[in-house]
C-alpha cells in the first residue's frame, strides 16, 4: 500500500520532470530568438538619396551566424546609369577596422559589374583574425562614386548576383575554412532626387520689394488692404509686426517705426532672410 510520504515523492517527481520540460522548451524558443544565433547569411545593398552632380556613399550590409574569416560579393547595376568613379571601400566599416589583408575589387562600368573579395588574414603570421556577429546587419562595404550633373530624378538599382567577373565570383562567407553560400540577397539603390528650391527672401515690412523700409510701403500696404491695389507678391513682406496676418496694424506698426521710435520689424529684418515663423502667409516671389 502506498503511503502518504510516497505519494508526495511521486508527486515531487512528476513537478520536476513537468517543470525540467517546461525549462527545455524555453531553453530552444530563446536559442530560436536570440539574434545571431540562426541568421539566413544575407547580403544586401541600401538606400541613399543624392542629387544631381553629387557624390554618394551607398551601404553594403551583411548579416550571418559565427566568425567570419572573409567575404566575397558580386553586384550588377544598368551599365548606361548616369554615375562615374565609382569603387569600392571597405575601411569605413567594421571589417575596415580589422583591418583585412587582402582587399581586391573589380568594377567594370562597361558591363555593370562589381566584384569584391576580402580576407581578414590572408598573410603570415597567422593570427585568426575574424569578423564577429552582431546578431543584426552590418555595414560590409560602401559603393562610392558620382552621380552626373543635369540628369533627370530616377533610381539607380543595384543587385546583388552570383556569377560576376572572371574568374566568376559569389556572394559568400568564409566561416572558419568553409564558404557559406549567401541565400538571402537583396536589391538597393541611389535615389536620384533635385534639391527642392530655395526658399523665397524678403525684408520684413518692405511690402514694394525695393529693399527700402519706409513710407512708399505704408502707402503700398494701405493701397492693397483698403483701395484694392495690388496685392504684393511677398504677403510675408507685408506682415510687419510678424503676427501671421497681413491688415492695417501692419501700416500702424511701419509708422510708429518711422516716425515715433516704435520697435522695428521681426527678422528678416534689416537684411533679406526667411520667414521663420509658422503662418499661412506666403511668399510667392522673393527679392
Amino acid at each position: 500500500m502506498t503511503t502518504m510520504s510516497g505519494n508526495r515523492r511521486l508527486f515531487s517527481t512528476a513537478v520536476f520532470d513537468v517543470r525540467l520540460q517546461i525549462s527545455l522548451w524555453l531553453l530552444m524558443l530563446l536559442l530560436v530568438a536570440i539574434p545571431g544565433l540562426s541568421q539566413e547569411p544575407m547580403i544586401r545593398v541600401g538606400i541613399t538619396e543624392v542629387n544631381p552632380g553629387q557624390s554618394f556613399s551607398l551601404p553594403l550590409e551583411g548579416d550571418w551566424d559565427g566568425l567570419v574569416a572573409g567575404y566575397s560579393f558580386s553586384i550588377g547595376f544598368d551599365p548606361d546609369a548616369p554615375i562615374n568613379n565609382l569603387v569600392v571601400d571597405v575601411y569605413g566599416t567594421l571589417a575596415g577596422s580589422i583591418e583585412a589583408e587582402y582587399v581586391q575589387e573589380q568594377v567594370n562600368p562597361g558591363l555593370g559589374t562589381i566584384v569584391c573579395g576580402v580576407l581578414f588574414d590572408a598573410l603570415p603570421p597567422f593570427e585568426g583574425q575574424t569578423l564577429p556577429s552582431l546578431g543584426m546587419p552590418q555595414e560590409i562595404a560602401f559603393l562610392l562614386g558620382d552621380v552626373d550633373a543635369g540628369v533627370p530624378e530616377q533610381d539607380i538599382v543595384f543587385t546583388p548576383v552570383d556569377g560576376y567577373g572572371d574568374p566568376p565570383i559569389m556572394n559568400i562567407f568564409i566561416i572558419g575554412t568553409v564558404s557559406v553560400p549567401v541565400t538571402n540577397l537583396e536589391s538597393g539603390h541611389i535615389e536620384v532626387r533635385n534639391p527642392p528650391p530655395p526658399e523665397p527672401v524678403f525684408i520684413r515690412g518692405d511690402v514694394n520689394m525695393d529693399t527700402n523700409v519706409d513710407l512708399a510701403d505704408v502707402i503700398y500696404h494701405l493701397d492693397y488692404t483698403f483701395l484694392d491695389g495690388p496685392l504684393p507678391s511677398c504677403m510675408d513682406a507685408g506682415d510687419a509686426n510678424d503676427d501671421g496676418i497681413s491688415d492695417i496694424s501692419d501700416a500702424i506698426f511701419l509708422l510708429y517705426y518711422l516716425f515715433l521710435d516704435g520697435a522695428g520689424p521681426w527678422v528678416p529684418f534689416p537684411n533679406p532672410g526667411v520667414d521663420w515663423t509658422d503662418d499661412t502667409l506666403g511668399c510667392e516671389q522673393g527679392l
